[in-house]
Parts: C-alpha cells; sequence; structure tokens
C-alpha cells in the first residue's frame, strides 16, 4: 500500500508553483484578466502546466473556455493557448471534486525552460457572455 502511495506522488512530479487568484463574486467579467507571476526557475527543463477552476453551482454552463496567455524572460518569447473545460459531462455527471463547490484541473501545455526564465501568465475567459458567474477562483499548477 505504500508503494503505491509513494509511486502515484512521484508520478505528479514536484510542484514548482502553485497559486489561485480569487474571482469577484459578482462574476468574472471577460475584461477580468487573472495574472500570474512565477518567478526564476531554478532548473533548467521541461514543465508541466495546468490551469485549475474552482466553481459553484451559479456557472450556467457544461464547460467554458479560457484563454491563456504567457509571456517568457528574459527572451520574451510569447505563447497563447485556448483550454477547453469540459465541466460535466453529457450524462449530468460534474468532472470535479467537490460537492456545492467544485475543483478541477486542465492541462495547458508542456514548456521547455532555462535556468533562470520567469513567466508571466494571464488568464481570461473567453466566452460570448460578458459576465461569466459561478467561478470562484483560477489557478496555475507548474510541476517538473
Amino acid at each position: 500500500m505504500a508503494g503505491c502511495l509513494f509511486i502515484g506522488a512521484c508520478q505528479q512530479g514536484s510542484i514548482i508553483y502553485t497559486h489561485y487568484e480569487h474571482v469577484n463574486n459578482d462574476g468574472w467579467e471577460r475584461n477580468d484578466t487573472i495574472h500570474f507571476i512565477i518567478p526564476p526557475i531554478k532548473e533548467a527543463g521541461t514543465y508541466s502546466q495546468q490551469l485549475m477552476l474552482r466553481t459553484n453551482n451559479e456557472l450556467p454552463f457544461l464547460g467554458i473556455s479560457v484563454i491563456v496567455e504567457q509571456d517568457i524572460y528574459p527572451m520574451q518569447r510569447k505563447l497563447r493557448k485556448r483550454v477547453d473545460c469540459t465541466l460535466v459531462e453529457k450524462n449530468g455527471h460534474i468532472k470535479g471534486n467537490g460537492i456545492s463547490c467544485y475543483q478541477y484541473k486542465f492541462n495547458i501545455d508542456s514548456i521547455t525552460l532555462n535556468e533562470g526564465d520567469s513567466l508571466h501568465m494571464y488568464v481570461m475567459h473567453y466566452m460570448k457572455q460578458e459576465n461569466l458567474p459561478g467561478v470562484s477562483d483560477v489557478g496555475i499548477l507548474i510541476t517538473k
């Protein structure tokens, strides 16, 4: 049993950065960009990036789309990715963890960084509706 837990922990990778930002209680406005500043990386390598969401029952959609933009410094490279987040399966089963508040993780991309590189990440929703109720927190997880 302990061996299974150890293997599961190793597969997660080491956490380089994890942080949530709270979304306004009135809803996530289209022009409300959420900023994440990741300090310089200590070791060159390939890193996995995940978008994390916390939602509640006020969210009127089965899924949402978000844009994740990244500026990599000091090389000043820009990346942009649309992430389609399926929150509820077609059969009505909620894909997140929780009871009245749900937590989700969605893969963004792997990224290769050099020692000393830092990231500025920007997350905004990409929905037709200007105000998106039901999203309480948005986060970023980076692991090696």
